[in-house]
């Protein structure tokens, strides 16, 4: 009897102590998908969509390429460390985004399964990535495109600067996209490709309007829907793309040697936002910014703030003066505390200002 008195409240212990545990079931459902955020992660991908969010890495999803959940409304950070060969070195992975309805209804055959999301996104050692679910680009109406480059694309609204509706890998074929309204969209192609050699991402905006398509979304019960195509003039060739590529923008890669300080990049009071979607650089990290210049050069008031922006740092170059940037140029920042006052004297840090060589895309394009 009083061996089963100790078995019982072991067991009523045991009860207690998972009724206790908040995440207790969250963690893994009965598919094995794991819905909490991994520790050491580097990439968080946001879902604020009403719907709860599987994310699959590669260009077709499959049961054995999930990488986990989103619950709606959450953010999650994944380790993909595990899922990638070389993450020490770095790459790219494109990730697919599936409600959790859409892949019970379709477990048998995920071919059938609707994406909601689509991106491509960076990894490696000490490298983050944020993705972002938009629930404008995960509802009932859709329209279809088709991808006759040899290199992904993001497409954006209204822009190249405009607003991520999806991403598209080469070559791809009657892709369906999705929206919330029947409004129709204007879309810019955004060409993206990641280096193998560089180990960097390149992206090439539109320089014309005529590059751009429009398109309005029709309810998913329609299946006559037209698919628009990237190029916009189906008489352009691919070579002829590559042969006339002009970079809209430089690529400068940031460092922040400063303790204990994130730190913003801007050009007067606009923040740029770094190719992996953060906004600001945590001490000891370095980023890669984009920004419009000039082809022959632009002298540009470049700064890093820290101290929650008390503090600005002008960017200079090695002489001391303001940077001429050049597009398609890659250039190099170190933001250094060299003292001589105190922490909150900008006279005491610098931010110095390196031109690297100019990108060659004959050279870098690795197809997606």
């Amino acid at each position: 009897m009083k061996t089963k008195n100790i078995v019982f409240l072991l067991l009523l212990a045991a009860a207690l102590v998972l009724t206790a545990c908040p995440n207790s079931g969250e963690d893994d459902d009965s598919d094995g998908i794991s819905w909490t955020s991994e520790n050491n992660g580097t990439l968080t991908v946001i879902n604020n969509t009403s719907k709860d969010m599987l994310i699959f890495r590669g260009q077709t999803p499959n049961a054995s390429t999930i990488l986990g959940g989103v619950r709606a409304g959450s953010a999650k950070t994944f380790d993909i460390s595990d899922d990638v060969d070389d993450f020490d070195v770095g790459g790219y992975i494109i990730l697919r985004g599936m409600s959790k309805d859409e892949y019970e209804a379709n477990k048998t055959n995920l071919a059938n399964a609707r994406i909601d999301y689509s991106a491509m996104a960076t990894y490696g050692q000490g490298k983050k990535f944020r993705a972002e679910i938009n629930p404008a680009y995960s509802g009932n109406y859709y329209f279809k495109v088709t991808n006759a480059g040899r290199i992904g694309m993001e497409l954006r609204k209204d822009s190249p600067d405009g607003e991520k509706i999806g991403y598209l890998p080469a070559l791809a074929t009657n892709y369906a996209l999705y929206a919330d309204s029947t409004d129709d969209l204007t879309i810019f192609p955004v060409y993206v490709f990641y280096s193998n050699t560089t180990k960097t991402v390149t992206t090439i905006r539109a320089t014309s309007f005529a590059e751009s398509v429009s398109v309005g979304p029709r309810p998913t019960t329609d299946q006559s829907v037209q698919t628009v195509r990237f190029p916009n003039d189906e008489k352009v060739q691919w070579d002829q793309i590559v042969g006339n590529i002009v970079y809209p923008v430089a690529f400068i890669t940031v460092t922040n040697n400063v303790a204990n300080q994130s730190s913003r990049f801007a050009a007067a009071s606009k923040v740029y936002f770094a190719q992996n979607g953060y906004d600001s650089i945590n001490s000891g990290e370095t980023l890669t910014f984009e920004l419009k210049a000039a082809d022959g050069g632009q002298h540009m008031n470049l700064n890093c703030a820290i101290y929650g922006g008390t503090v600005v740092v002008a960017v200079k170059d090695a002489d001391g003066q303001t940077p001429a940037i050049k597009n398609g140029y890659d250039y190099t920042v170190s933001l250094d505390y060299t003292g001589g006052g105190g922490l909150t004297d900008p006279a005491s840090y610098t931010a110095v200002i390196t031109e690297g060589a100019k990108r060659n895309v004959e050279n870098e394009i690795i197809s997606l």
